[in-house]
Formats: structure tokens, sequence, C-alpha cells
């Protein structure tokens, strides 16, 4: 069996075409997300709760094997049983949970949008920058209306939000993907 060396350009094509497949699938999983908006909280708000158990297990783990003092020990074994009740808190009471995470994604939306924005204007000379700033601003217009309208509807909220950042998401990759593929073409 023996594998042809690519190109560097085919090698950035590739990695553009599996850039789209991204792209898609983001498109697509926002959209389910917004078609559904209580099963899209509920799944959002399980992940989140097995996350945060699985990385409380990981912090126990952690701090066992590590080789620090006592304290340092039980500090982080303090620490993964907060991980760890928090999580399953999330799993058993998901609507308590549906709501500290539409709180959550608020500030994470807002953050996101003031991250993008820099993004934006740090490759601005460079084609589809504008589309990074537009990014930015539909995300904050996000943030900012999760954060006015929170608790209330905060299902619908996060299914919202989570869908139409995923399209955008996905919008974005496929454009940025795109224009790899074109620059790359006109160079090789």
């Amino acid at each position: 069996m023996t594998t042809e060396l690519k190109t560097p350009a085919q090698a950035v094509r590739a990695g553009a075409g599996w850039t789209m497949v991204a792209g898609v699938l983001l498109i697509l999983a926002g959209i389910v997300a917004l078609s559904a908006p209580y099963f899209a909280a509920a799944v959002v708000a399980i992940f989140f709760g097995w996350a945060m158990i699985f990385g409380g297990v990981a912090q126990a783990i952690y701090a066992f094997t590590n080789k620090d003092g006592t304290g340092h020990i039980i500090f982080k074994v303090l620490l993964a049983i907060l991980y760890v009740v928090a999580g399953g808190y999330i799993l058993f009471r998901p609507g308590a949970g549906i709501l500290a995470l539409a709180f959550f994604f608020g500030w994470m939306l807002l953050i996101e949008a003031g991250l993008l924005a820099v993004l934006a204007f740090q490759v601005r000379p460079k084609a589809g920058w504008g589309l990074w700033l537009f990014d930015a601003i539909v995300t904050l217009a996000l943030a900012i209306f999760i954060l006015v309208n929170w608790p209330g509807n905060s299902d619908v909220i996060i299914a919202a939000f989570v869908g139409v950042s995923m399209i955008f998401s996905g919008i974005s990759r496929l454009i940025l993907a795109l224009t790899v593929r074109s620059v790359v073409h006109k160079t090789a």
C-alpha cells in the first residue's frame, strides 16, 4: 500500500473540502435546533451535565496522579466533587440547568462577539473580513437579547441562539473554504 505525496495545494484544497463539510453540518444542526427548541435545550443541558461529570472524574484522577502535597490533593478532590455534583444536578433537574445555561450562554456569546470583532479587525485587509465582523455583530445582538430576556423562555432562547450561531458559523466556514479553494486554484 503506497500513499501518494500531496502537493501543498492539494493538501489545502482537501482541508478546505472538510471545512465545507463542517460548515454544511453546522447549518443542518442549527436548523434542527431551531425546529425543535425544547428538545435542543434539553440536549444541550444533558450534554453539559455529562461534560461536567466527566470533567469531575478527570479532575479526581488528576488529583491522585499528581505528586503535589496533601493540601493540593484535597482542593482538587473538592473541585472534582463540585463538578460531579453540579453535572448530576443538571442531569436530574434539567429545567434549572437550562436556566443556568441560558445565563452562561448569554455571557459566552458576549465574549465570543468581542473575540470575533478583534479577529475581524486583525484580518481586515484580507477578503472576507467583513463576514467575521458581521458574525461578531450578530453574536453581540444575540448575547444582549439573551441577557435582557433571561430567565424567561430560557429553553427557547438556548435553542434559538445555539441554532442561529451554528448557522452563521456554518455559513462563515463555507465562505472561508470557498475563498481558500479559489485562491489555491488560482495560485496552483
